[in-house]
């Protein structure tokens, strides 16, 4: 009887890849992930599932209920299996006790990282499809890292900070972190209200 892996993947290039991570990959007889997840790993004889490909993630999830005791199933998530994850959903489909993490870098750690920032005084969030009472947070943290979308990005948060009066803040924002195309880049709040992020990204809030 096998228990479940969640395993964080990091911030994406296989270089970031914790080694017990890479071990416990390979060793899955059965992935759940998304599909860029996959050009991280040699998914060669593995049953995959795939999310975002037109199956459900509840329907999905049953999958791997159904199998994770007696294949080795492995859920493989980008950055840390502990920050914004799909470990929470998981929680509420396979018993607490089934469950064994392998940690990762989440692509906010990267950046700080990249900075040379410390996040331990930092407000942690996410706005990727989440609604959160982002002015309050940069009014009441000097430090912020926070996960974008679409939606919920770089001019957005620009125009958060321009509303709370934080004129003079710096924002990093961190594309396709840690792949050969990666691009920080540093804005004032007016450059930042016009920017138009390419692909994924992570931004960095300092409030001078």
């Amino acid at each position: 009887m096998y228990p479940l892996k969640v395993i964080g993947l990091g911030p994406g290039h296989p270089d970031y890849i914790l080694p017990i991570a890479k071990k416990e990959i390979e060793a899955a007889e059965v992935i759940l992930c998304g599909v860029r997840h996959a050009e991280s790993f040699d998914p060669t004889g593995k049953k995959m599932l795939y999310i975002g490909k037109g199956t459900s993630l509840s329907e999905l999830m049953q999958e791997v209920a159904k199998v994770y005791r007696t294949r080795k199933t492995a859920l493989v998530v980008s950055g840390d299996t502990g920050f914004y994850s799909l470990l929470s959903y998981a929680k509420k489909v396979i018993p607490e006790k089934d469950i064994v993490c392998i940690p990762g870098i989440s692509s906010l750690q990267y950046l700080f990282g990249k900075l040379g920032e410390t996040w331990e005084d930092a407000r942690l969030m996410s706005l990727h499809g989440r609604d959160q009472d982002l002015f309050a947070a940069v009014t009441e943290n000097k430090k912020l890292g926070i996960l974008t979308d679409k939606n919920n990005n770089t001019a957005f948060i620009a125009k958060t900070l321009e509303s709370a009066g934080l004129k003079d803040s710096i924002i990093y924002v961190g594309e396709e972190l840690s792949y050969p195309n990666e691009k920080v880049t540093r804005l004032t709040i007016e450059e930042a209200l016009t920017f138009k992020e390419k692909g994924m990204a992570v931004v960095v809030i300092i409030n001078e």
